[in-house]
């Protein structure tokens, strides 16, 4: 019996777990780097804001895409080819922002909609370090 998972399944599961190459050692973080109200906590417009701006260093052809070397491990070879809907090898701006949302969801367990230092610190806060620093 064959089984074939309709894509909603497969970005909902993508979605819930998405873990993005955790830094392998764990280190404090101080949230006020990515925290430009200084209200303690971080928001997904101000992940995004601090992802947009990782993405703009990351991208020094200035193409507008990134390939697995310009992402220097933030994601795997198999997290890419899961982040890259259209199979092109490489993650558009698009792309990678949608990564970050998906990594600020699995980061925030209380769905508040903020991280702070205690869930940045989480294996899921790392990740999405990984991703906006």
């Amino acid at each position: 019996m064959a089984f074939r998972l309709s894509s909603a399944v497969l970005l909902t599961a993508l979605v819930a777990a998405p873990a993005y190459a955790a830094p392998t050692t764990t280190t404090k973080v101080d949230i006020a780097a990515f925290d430009p109200d200084k209200d303690g906590t971080i928001d997904l417009k101000e992940a995004q804001a601090a992802g947009s701006a990782a993405f703009d260093k990351l991208d020094p052809d200035k193409d507008g895409t990134l390939d697995a070397k310009e992402l220097k491990g933030r994601v795997s070879e198999a997290e890419l080819k899961k982040l890259d809907p259209d199979n092109d090898g490489t993650l558009d701006k698009k792309e990678y922002l949608a990564a970050i949302e998906a990594q600020f969801k699995a980061a925030d367990p209380d769905n508040d909609g903020t991280i702070d230092a205690k869930e940045l610190s989480s294996p899921a806060g790392s990740a999405l370090v990984n991703l906006i620093r």
